[in-house]
């Protein structure tokens, strides 16, 4: 038994590490909604209902409650965003001219599928101490908008002679976490968790030639291919009975230092560095009877801590460079999450899960002309889910999820136009896990 551990353990490992952070689109702004098939068939509300060794990348306390565990899941991401824009006028416009400015029309990104893998690990190694790994995708963001030359003018911009977006255009941003969890319960029903994150984020950027006039390093803004920045941080959480039925789960995890994005310092705020937010939940599970659980989760995430994703786009107009220390950026705001989930087991073989999720825009309405390139929009998801118990020890769970649509309308600031813009977003995913516990 323990070579055959060691032997699916060092597979699923090998596994993750040879399949990239697969690009995401959106959930709670650019961060998942859950981190598990059975999480995510509840809508993320997990901080306080452990079930699989997933937990830990919500709350790593949780992992002294599912004892050792191999978990193996993959998610089919759908996301289809895009925007529209009307005609931009130019009273107003800078001395520089009104480029870049997007070009009347409706447009849709391109690469509408992603695989999202996951692996988690958890081992008792005695009545109190446990000890866990997980490898997943953080989150991300991708967008691919493509401009035939034929249509839109000899350059392949949207924009003949002046591109705000120049042939194909798009970002590609991947989060790989590998964490490392320790927890230790202290009465039946508490314990603490402490998580290592080791986090890798790849970048890529294209068609943004048309902001050269306004970055601080036009020589690193776009084109410049695949780049990698690297970092350390941490998580901690706990978990707690604290009536009879009802458990609480907390956790958080600071701002992540990331190093920086060399290859694009003249894109990012601050010479190229994008750091990981800081973001912190608080979950309650309710158990009326034997057979259901009711799970409600806030989640809050500190985009405001990152000049690249909080800075807004604006002060391109008042001299602020891109790239440049407090530079410009996407002009995203924090937001929080609500997440609302049903579990019930139908027998001792099957156990079904509803959830809902809301969160508040994370784009304001003065933001959309950068968010073509980040339409992080949506708002609400919907899911569902089931587990079957396929034989003593083992699982199957699967989930569906429904990003509804959404959209956000506004103007480009004045300095480029003022052109009408809606970006939009919605989304699906089905995702499946195999479990084992030993």
């Amino acid at each position: 038994m323990v070579s055959t551990k060691k032997w699916a353990l060092a597979s699923a490992v090998a596994a993750a590490i040879a399949l990239p952070a697969t690009a995401l689109a959106t959930t709670a702004g650019y961060f998942q909604l859950g981190y598990s098939t059975i999480s995510d068939g509840m809508a993320g509300a997990s901080a306080a209902l452990p079930q699989d060794s997933m937990i830990q990348a919500t709350n790593p306390a949780g992992i002294a409650f599912v004892g050792s565990r191999l978990d193996l899941g993959v998610a089919g991401f759908w996301p289809y965003r895009g925007y529209s824009s009307g005609t931009a006028g130019t009273a107003g416009c800078s001395a520089q001219g009104c480029s870049p400015m997007p070009n009347p029309g409706s447009y849709g990104s391109n690469g509408d599928f992603f695989l999202i893998p996951h692996i988690g690990y958890t081992q008792r190694l005695s009545h109190d101490n446990y000890v866990g790994l997980a490898i997943y995708g953080n989150g991300g963001m991708s967008t691919n908008y493509h401009y035939p030359a034929a249509t839109t003018g000899a350059n392949g911009g949207p924009v003949p002679g002046g591109p705000f977006y120049d042939g194909q255009t798009g970002v590609n941003l991947q989060q790989l976490f590998i964490q490392a969890t320790y927890a230790r319960k202290f009465m039946r029903h508490d314990s603490l968790g402490l998580s290592l994150i080791v986090a890798r984020q790849t970048f890529s950027a294209d068609g943004l030639s048309g902001f050269s006039r306004y970055s601080a390093n036009p020589g690193s803004l776009s084109g410049r291919g695949s780049a990698t920045s690297d970092g350390v941080g941490f998580k901690v959480g706990g978990q707690f009975r604290i009536l009879p039925g009802i458990d609480l789960g907390i956790a958080y995890s600071p701002r992540m230092t990331m190093s920086k994005f060399n290859a694009y310092s003249g894109l990012f705020a601050g010479g190229g560095r994008f750091d990981i937010p800081a973001n912190g939940v608080v979950g309650l599970a309710f158990k009326p009877t034997a057979h259901q659980v009711l799970a409600f989760d806030f989640q809050r995430i500190y985009y405001n801590d990152v000049p690249a994703i909080a800075d807004p786009i604006n002060g391109l107009l008042t001299g602020a460079k891109l790239g440049s220390a407090g530079g410009p950026g996407f002009g995203w705001q924090n937001i929080s999450v609500y997440k609302l989930g049903y579990q019930i087991a139908l027998n001792h073989a099957v156990t079904g899960r509803v959830g809902f999720a809301y969160n508040t825009q994370p784009i304001p309405a003065s933001q959309v002309l950068f968010n073509i390139l980040a339409p992080g929009v949506i708002q609400r998801h919907v899911t569902a889910g089931v587990t079957v118990r396929t034989a003593r020890h083992q699982d199957v769970s699967v989930a569906a999820m429904y990003g509804l649509p959404q959209s956000v309308y506004g103007n480009a600031p004045a300095g480029f136009g003022g052109a009408p813009i809606k970006i939009s977003l919605h989304e699906y995913q089905l995702e499946a896990n195999w479990g084992w516990k030993f």
